[in-house]
């Protein structure tokens, strides 16, 4: 009888022909021919010495991460919060990172007082955050996926709305969650530009912003601002969650295979963009890997509703199966199993650093041994990251094949796709996370010691710091490390991979920061100076922060990194390159008033960078601030006001009647806000008039005045950006003057007539008319432009001026000629029109912006029983009321409910969102 062994190979399917026959780098290795094993070590890492065994909690983790692919019990918001599985009952926890306004250090938050319980029956074992960090998905153990959104308030989640229940009382173990993946939201993700690493020019740091092209084919839900996720079982399910035009979620769903024993039941799947469609790898028990393209067509219908109109999708998929590769594992290290699965998509060209690179599905294989393995198992624990790529080839026959064909041409053969194996990357570290960052450039490896491994996207080889001075590119290339620690069963990187969320060994979170390789502090041996090295690593956090500022996410983290001790000129270094970065132009002194101010609301990025001067402008170990908080507080202020006024009054709807009933006088505290600021400014140019001594120029007395108290009055009005906003809120101010009197006999409480009446009484009493103010402004503002081309100052010497001028309160010698112009001319003229006793006694203290005045709001900074205000509507807050509180420069606003939210005015609404210096509100009581 004839051996079966010897009989004729089984039929096999092209594609999976392809995919185990033509790589070779699947083929056996010659060193295991030669030594008959893969498990000697060669290639492995083995311990001199028994090393101490892992604790529980990672053995455990180690576990499930081999047993599904979706198992993560703690997550990191790109909006600056994380969210954590507790331990026993399975409820979501959430905390943030709180920044101190007295120290400037950064800690990590109580748990917020709104948990998000589990479903009943069942308890939460994953979640992940949507790109934008809104947005967050919680998988049960029952294989339901619970969607739950932001309220305005960091850690404050409320279920999303659903058409159907999430768990419908059918389901088991085969129904478990393996594989999740969040679309991009369009347009707020695809907007993020490419920032070049910086590269040190004769003394300047420059990079270069790439912007993609937003329309290029790329995977997103197709109705603007709505989300949409994809997740797969156990059973071969492929199933998208998404939202309609309403905000309410669907889902539909489509079987990968119809799979008939258990071996064929998946393990681990991962999803990954590629062009206009989707790439999923799924890997089974049987150890086998299969990859599919997914086509989302989104479907568009017209919906007829009460109040109109609306768009409905009715997605449905198209599947098309690429190749089936078998026997997956690692090159060598037999030991290992697979522990995490990540399809990462290919770097965009308009990011490319070096060569091209193609989508890739990176596999880690993980070895850790218990206290029941062998003496012959016995090894200190590693992982092993697998790596292919997607490729599509085309077969070649043999030219004898040629032969076959009267003109001789070899018939033409379809292309078939494979994943082409690479090098397998070892580590002597148990891997917990995979992170391709920064349009998948790099590849981040957080593992249990609390580090990361940075990896080069094109070569994946290490990315390490050689102590360069003269280039910034990435937080491992500048010398920016996280310290190793006890082992650790979860880990959580925040979008730019400089901070790291941890489990304790009591279950609880901890935060790690990347630091110097060597000190943020000088050492002067006369043998070492990194100097050079403190800079670039500066500049380099610098690019990180404009980085996220860029992608709508969460920068405080990057603040934190920096040292609380920071001198003052690495923090104007930090602030400026941010500015420079992230800034198309800031001057608008050369151009008419229309263009300036459309230029200035629509310049948004520089206010992240702003943002950031009002954290890092306080005097070390208080809460004081210098010139460069002062005036970033005072200009971020103004923004948010400008914006308020701007979208309230240039409605075409001018009808009061037909506008909100307290719009008026909701808008009464912050029309006052900028009459105290007018005031302030003329009061504090008066006063150095008034003061100034023989011999001494106006530049010599500004410059003294800002050194000692930080009063930042001139600036606002030299700096073009705050000049064009006092300009268009004071023409704001003549037409409210209007609007109050028509809406005092029509008001809708004796309160709000009250409030009314008191600020026309107000006005009356101002020590000088709006109008007087408004010349001033429009005539120094030709004394700029004037001083500017008496100057020749060209545009780019201009930046720099105005950059020197918010971030240090330099008075420049091109605008020297404005500032004697101001202080002998336009000063004198308005003085003689104006009350200057009134101006003297007028109660400015609730701006907050003193020499010697803490922050307006913040609690470190005040005196017990001190007035608090709202930071966004300006009122008084009182004890009563329920507050959050800005986690970045700590100023307090009131916590409406929903229920007076919905009768609120539209600005009032929209100043939920954001703290007026960006920051995100956290919930406080």
């Amino acid at each position: 009888m004839e051996d079966e062994a010897m009989g004729e190979p089984p039929e096999m399917a092209e594609d999976r022909l392809m995919a185990t026959e033509l790589d070779q780098a699947g083929l056996i290795d010659p060193m295991d021919d030669l030594f008959g094993e893969a498990a000697d070590g060669l290639g492995v890492p083995v311990p001199i010495m028994p090393s101490a065994p892992l604790p529980a909690s990672l053995i455990f983790r180690i576990n499930d991460m081999q047993h599904t692919g979706c198992c993560s019990m703690l997550a990191w918001s790109n909006a600056g919060y994380v969210a954590q599985i507790s331990r026993i009952g399975g409820t979501i926890t959430f905390r943030t990172i709180v920044r101190d306004q007295k120290s400037g250090s950064s800690t990590l938050s109580e748990e917020s007082k709104y948990p998000v319980s589990p479903p009943e029956d069942a308890h939460f074992v994953h979640v992940q955050f949507s790109g934008l960090g809104t947005e967050l998905a919680a998988a049960d153990s029952l294989g339901g996926v619970h969607v739950y959104t932001m309220t305005g308030v960091l850690g404050r989640l409320q279920a999303a709305p659903t058409d159907t229940p999430v768990n419908d009382g059918g389901r088991t173990a085969l129904d478990a969650i393996v594989g999740l993946h969040w679309l991009l939201t369009w347009p707020a993700e695809f907007r993020a530009p490419y920032i070049t690493p910086a590269t040190k020019v004769d003394e300047k740091w420059l990079t270069q912003l790439r912007v993609l092209d937003q329309h290029a084919p790329r995977v997103h839900h197709a109705l603007d601002n709505r989300s949409a996720l994809l997740y797969v079982t156990s059973s071969c399910k492929l199933v998208l969650l998404y939202q309609n035009e309403q905000g309410i979620w669907h889902s539909t769903s489509v079987q990968l295979e119809n799979w008939q024993s258990s071996k064929e039941l998946l393990t681990h799947a991962a999803i990954g963009e590629e062009g206009d469609h989707l790439v999923l790898t799924t890997h089974d028990h049987d150890k086998r890997f299969r990859v599919y393209r997914i086509t989302i067509h989104w479907n568009h219908t017209q919906q007829s509703h009460s109040n109109g109109t609306f768009t409905m999708v009715l997605p449905t998929f198209e599947m098309g199966h690429l190749t089936i590769l078998d026997h997956v594992g690692p090159q060598q290290a037999q030991l290992t199993k697979l522990s995490l699965l990540r399809v990462i998509s290919a770097v965009q060209h308009f990011a490319e650093q070096g060569r091209p690179t193609a989508t890739t599905v990176l596999a880690v294989f993980t070895h850790a041994p218990t206290p029941v393995t062998t003496i012959q198992q016995q090894q200190d624990p590693f992982s092993v990251v697998a790596v292919w790529t997607i490729e599509s080839i085309t077969p070649t026959l043999h030219e004898c094949f040629a032969k076959l064909k009267p003109n001789g041409q070899t018939p033409a053969q379809s292309s078939v796709t494979v994943l082409r194996r690479q090098q397998d990357i070892l580590t002597n570290k148990v891997v917990l996370d995979v992170r391709a960052t920064y349009h998948n450039t790099m590849v981040a490896f957080p593992n249990s010691t609390g580090a990361v491994e940075w990896y080069d996207r094109s070569t994946w080889t290490p990315i390490v710091s050689f102590g360069e001075t003269l280039v910034a590119s990435s937080l491992p290339q500048s010398g920016l490390e996280y310290v190793l620690g006890d082992h650790t069963a979860h880990a959580a990187l925040n979008m730019d991979g400089g901070a790291m969320a941890v489990t304790k060994p009591d279950g609880t979170v901890g935060i790690k920061y990347v630091a110097p390789h060597y000190t943020w502090q000088p050492v002067e041996d006369g043998i070492n100076d990194p100097k050079g090295m403190t800079e670039a690593a500066i500049i380099c956090l610098a690019r990180q922060y404009a980085i996220l500022s860029s992608s709508n996410a969460a920068t405080d983290e990057t603040l934190a990194v920096l040292p609380v001790d920071m001198n003052h000129d690495l923090r104007a270094l930090f602030v400026r390159q941010a500015l420079r970065t992230l800034c198309r132009g800031l001057d608008v002194s050369m151009v008419d008033h229309p263009r300036q101010q459309q230029t200035v609301i629509r310049e948004q990025t520089h206010l992240r960078a702003l943002s950031a001067q009002l954290a890092l402008g306080t005097k070390p170990g208080s809460t004081e601030r210098d010139f460069a908080g002062q005036f970033a507080y005072v200009y971020l202020n103004m923004r948010s006001i400008s914006i308020t006024l701007a979208q309230t009054f240039s409605t075409r709807d001018t009808n009061l009647l037909n506008r909100s009933p307290d719009l008026v006088p909701s808008l009464i505290p912050i029309v006052k806000w900028v009459t105290d600021l007018i005031i302030f400014i003329v009061d504090s140019l008066a006063q150095v008039k008034r003061n100034m001594q023989p011999g001494i120029s106006p530049k010599q007395a500004f410059e003294r005045l800002i050194a000692e108290t930080g009063n930042p009055a001139l600036h606002i009005l030299l700096c073009s950006f705050p000049r064009v906003l006092l300009r268009m809120q004071t023409n704001a101010i003549a037409i409210y003057l209007k609007w109050i009197q028509m809406a005092k006999s029509r008001a809708d409480t004796l309160e709000h007539k009250q409030q009314m009446e008191e600020f026309c009484e107000m006005v009356k009493g101002m020590p000088f008319a709006y109008n007087h103010f408004m010349e001033l402004l429009t005539d120094f503002d030709a004394a700029v432009r004037n001083a500017y081309t008496e100057a020749g100052a060209s545009a780019e010497r201009r930046v720099d001026v105005e950059l020197a001028m918010m971030t240090e309160g330099m008075v420049p010698g091109e605008l020297e000629p404005a500032v004697r112009a101001l202080v002998e001319g336009l000063l004198p003229w308005l003085e003689e029109q104006a009350d200057m006793g009134r101006v003297y006694f007028w109660d400015t203290e609730g701006l907050g912006i003193s020499g010697d005045c803490a922050p307006v709001g913040t609690r470190s900074g005040e005196e017990e029983g001190a007035v608090r205000y709202d930071a966004i509507r300006k009122v008084r807050l009182t004890g009563e009321m329920k507050v959050r509180v800005c986690r970045r420069c700590g100023a307090e606003m009131e916590d409406l409910s929903q229920e007076v939210l919905r009768g609120a005015p539209e600005w009032v609404k929209h100043g939920q969102r954001h703290c007026f210096c960006q920051g995100f509100w956290w919930a406080v009581g």
